[in-house]
């Protein structure tokens, strides 16, 4: 999957020139939750975006 978000992110950063942060979860093996619980595990909240994106 990280060969898809380089793709996606040169395509923007080139036709959109701007800052961009990658954020995602890192290989693991997988984790049974609800959504909003993996969500809160992973630190892929509205909360914590806003925070990455703050503190960048």
């Amino acid at each position: 999957m990280e060969v898809c978000g380089t793709a996606i992110s040169e395509v923007l950063t080139e036709n959109y020139p701007t800052r961009l942060i990658r954020m995602g979860i890192k290989d693991r093996f997988g984790t049974s939750a609800s959504a909003k619980e993996l969500l809160k595990y992973f630190k892929l909240t509205h909360d914590n975006i806003v925070k990455m994106v703050e503190n960048s």
